[in-house]
């Protein structure tokens, strides 16, 4: 709390620079001689004109609500004719004649005052004509109208080099501050409506619409040419004014959690009452309903001063604090302006502190927002590690789940590979098996027909084997099991194989079940081919055909056998086993038979995601076949 009661003090002293007169070698002109005109006429209840007068005058605590002209003379030392003089008026208006010995020096507006014209704001520099006179006669002439803030501030004379610094000075504070104020406020009023409207938090709704309406009031001070005629550019600052004060107060009260309050909505309803009670104190205008307004503004802004601090004093909370010690300066700031308004001779020149001391509020409203944004941050970095926590713990049992899944998958995959290797034994092997028995026990059976079927048995049993041990999808190696099988009965029937298979693709989605498909395919046809063929000269050839964009295994199976009739019923019943297979592949299966060549052409499709060794085997010659007599079934 030290260092915020230091940081308080630091703002005041830094509020109190720039708004008094340096001691330097100037004439301060205080008191003049006035001739007033009331309406066009002189004034009844005033001393004879003209008459002596105190510097500043303020018109509207003068005269009241009516309007006129006023004319101020006095006169100015010169004491260096050789040097240029000027003169620095921080207040004149609303329209104004300046005369210097009788002769026009500035003008500003007409007279009476047009609905745009109002230099009453603004800081006046004045170059004085040379003139080797000791003594300077000076008139200033102000045409003022009610409630508008007319009058003359006191007047400032000496050496252009002495005049000109206090003149930037007062154009500086007044003006550019003021811009500067305008602004600010404005931004930060913007983007704090932009925030309400993505969050929907009443705070920044109060604060925002203040803002934007103390940018609003404080513009008045920056034209001299105003943007609404008269009298609506001066109910439009006066109703700003009037909002904005309580609904920055309401906002003071939602930071500290008193949204809700009844003072809260008594100042909600201050604010909405503001466009009423300005338009009929300058249109009217009612001269006790400025002060009973004024009243009624100390009394609720200093409700909430007492509720904000005793939060700021008992809360842990930061910016509760650094929102009182804003509190805190606007108070302070309010109650200086109003003691130099009504006490002070520079009262009606007097650059307002609250003006700047209303910035409290911006930080205010940036602290919470830095509050707000880290408690968010952290509760959100804190949401982030529990539900990577949950996430964590909920994938370790997804993961759990979908392993046992994966291995009842696999059992039951194993399972019905099984049934279904079970079921081709007990039809293809286990029927050659029962027929062979019966063979066996028939009186004078050939034992070599006995042996032969045998070994067929023997053979497809191997080959079944070979295909639940098999590379899935390996076309290459399910062909090499079937040479490897059948390659010794080959050599022993005298026929010669000539083998003949090229780099081939594995096949996506095969199992051990289609590679045991293509080998009883491929078992059945070189079953017939040396059983029936009487073939000498066998071959066996694998290629992968690619384009059109289609890709395909080609196997074909040839000898040089005797031939058959591929229409003949005891040749459908083979052929249709091996189309069977082959169309329980994908595939399709032709024929072609004549007396010296039988070929055997299977063709499989290959499945888009099937993949191609980079490394193409080495493919051979394929020798012409030599006719000879044979069938094939």
């Amino acid at each position: 709390m030290l260092g915020l009661r230091l940081l308080a003090l630091l703002v005041l002293l830094l509020l109190g620079t720039g708004w008094s007169f340096p001691a330097r070698a100037v004439t301060l002109v205080e008191q003049a001689q006035l001739t007033l005109t009331l309406h066009g006429k002189h004034p009844t209840d005033q001393p004879p004109q003209p008459h002596a007068v105190q510097l500043p005058y303020n018109w509207d605590q003068r005269q009241g609500a009516v309007d006129g002209e006023a004319a101020f003379a006095f006169d100015v030392p010169v004491n260096d004719p050789s040097v240029p003089h000027a003169l620095f008026v921080p207040r004149i208006g609303n329209s104004f004649r300046v005369l210097v010995d009788g002769r026009e020096l500035a003008r500003f507006g007409t007279f009476p005052p047009g609905p745009y014209d109002d230099a009453s704001f603004t800081p006046q520099y004045f170059a004085l004509p040379d003139s080797s006179a000791p003594v300077r006669r000076v008139e200033i002439v102000v045409a003022a109208q009610a409630a508008r803030q007319g009058g003359l501030s006191p007047v400032v004379a000496g050496t252009e080099a002495e005049i000109r610094p206090l003149y930037e000075d007062a154009l500086f504070w007044q003006i550019s501050g003021g811009r500067f104020i305008a602004i600010v406020s404005g931004v930060l009023g913007a983007l704090s409506l932009l925030v309400w409207l993505r969050q929907r938090e009443s705070l920044y709704l109060y604060y925002g619409l203040g803002e934007l309406l103390w940018s609003v009031q404080t513009a008045r001070v920056l034209f001299t040419h105003a943007p609404l005629p008269w009298p609506w550019w001066g109910v439009v600052p006066l109703a700003a004014f009037q909002a904005a004060v309580p609904l920055l107060c309401r906002f003071a009260l939602s930071v500290v959690g008193k949204g809700d309050s009844r003072l809260a909505r008594f100042l909600g309803l201050l604010a909405l009452l503001s466009p009423v009670t300005a338009t009929l104190g300058i249109t009217v205008p009612l001269l006790w309903l400025m002060p009973a307004w004024q009243i009624l503004f100390f009394l609720s802004g200093l409700a909430m001063v007492v509720v904000v601090l005793r939060v700021a004093v008992r809360s842990p909370v930061l910016e509760h604090r650094v929102l009182g010690v804003a509190v805190v300066l606007v108070v302070l700031s309010a109650a200086r302006d109003n003691w130099v308004m009504r006490t002070s001779p520079e009262a009606y020149a007097v650059v307002p502190w609250i003006r700047f001391a209303w910035v409290g509020f911006a930080i205010s409203l940036a602290w919470v927002i830095a509050e707000r944004m880290r408690k968010d941050v952290r509760a959100v970095a804190q949401m982030n590690a529990s539900l990577e926590a949950e996430l964590a713990e909920r994938n370790a049992a997804l993961e759990a789940v979908f392993a046992r899944e994966r291995e009842g998958e696999k059992a039951r995959g194993a399972l019905e590979e099984r049934q279904r290797l079970t079921q081709d034994l007990h039809d293809g092997l286990g029927g050659q098996l029962v027929g062979l028995l019966q063979m066996a026990q028939q009186p004078g059976a050939a034992m070599n027909d006995v042996a032969l079927h045998l070994r067929d048995a023997v053979d497809q049993l191997k080959l079944t084997v070979d295909a639940m041990h098999g590379c899935e999808g390996d076309v290459a190696s399910a062909l090499g099991s079937v040479r490897y099988r059948l390659g010794p009965r080959l050599q022993a029937a005298g026929i010669e194989l000539r083998w003949d298979v090229g780099s081939l693709p594995t096949m996506t989605g095969w199992t051990a079940r289609e590679s045991h498909q293509l080998q009883m395919l491929l078992f059945e046809a070189f079953g017939n081919l040396m059983a029936h063929a009487q073939a000498t000269q066998a071959g066996l050839g694998a290629r992968l055909l690619e384009g059109s964009g289609e890709r395909a295994i080609e196997i074909e199976l040839q000898d040089n056998g005797r031939g058959f009739d591929t229409q003949a019923a005891f040749a459908g019943r083979g052929l249709a086993n091996m189309r069977t297979r082959a169309a329980a592949l994908g595939g399709t299966l032709t024929v072609r038979s004549q007396p010296g060549e039988t070929s055997l052409l299977l063709r499989l499709p290959v499945p888009a995601a099937s993949t191609t060794p980079g490394e193409p085997g080495r493919e051979t010659g394929r020798p012409p076949l030599q006719p000879a007599n044979g069938t094939l079934r």
